[in-house]
């Protein structure tokens, strides 16, 4: 799924860190040249979401000014498999949003309410992780802003078939 995805041009990094989250639940830490599982834990956190009306596609996505961050991955990395995952989200979601031009604002206003904050994906949208009341203070910020705000949980049980 992921070399289809970047075969077909409408990922930028193939988004195995995602593919591996949503299977096995939890928070995971990847190679993602390599697709590599580096580390995975199953953590349970309240998540605030905010999405703007704007949309934004992965194919969309500059990668040239993706690559002019890459370099802040190791540092990301190593802030995740010390177990500081909440840093290494924000760390990467201030990279991120300023290479995809997106407004840091609504990170800079959680930063002091949430574990971690990062961009979803190559965003717009914006998530929140850590205690539901402390988030409450996020959500008063992100309820003035054009769009949606929701609450909802970390999954640590991955994917599943139904059948």
């Amino acid at each position: 799924g992921v070399r289809a995805a970047l075969d077909a041009g409408v990922a930028v990094t193939g988004e195995f860190d995602d593919a591996s989250a949503s299977m096995l639940g939890g928070v995971t830490v990847t190679d993602n040249d390599a697709d590599d599982l580096l580390a995975h834990e199953a953590i349970e956190w309240d998540a605030l979401v905010w999405t703007p009306a704007e949309r934004a596609f992965s194919a969309d996505a500059d990668a040239e000014r993706c690559a002019r961050v890459a370099p802040m991955a190791r540092l990301v990395a190593d802030l995740a498999l010390d177990g500081n995952y909440g840093a290494a989200m924000t760390v990467n979601g201030l990279a991120f949003s300023a290479a995809l031009e997106f407004p840091t604002e609504p990170a800079v206003e959680a930063m002091p309410h949430a574990a971690g904050v990062s961009l979803s994906g190559t965003g717009p949208s914006v998530v929140a992780v850590g205690e539901r009341e402390t988030l409450a203070a996020v959500r008063e910020h992100w309820d003035q802003r054009t769009g949606d705000t929701w609450m909802t949980t970390t999954r640590t049980d991955g994917a599943r078939v139904i059948e």
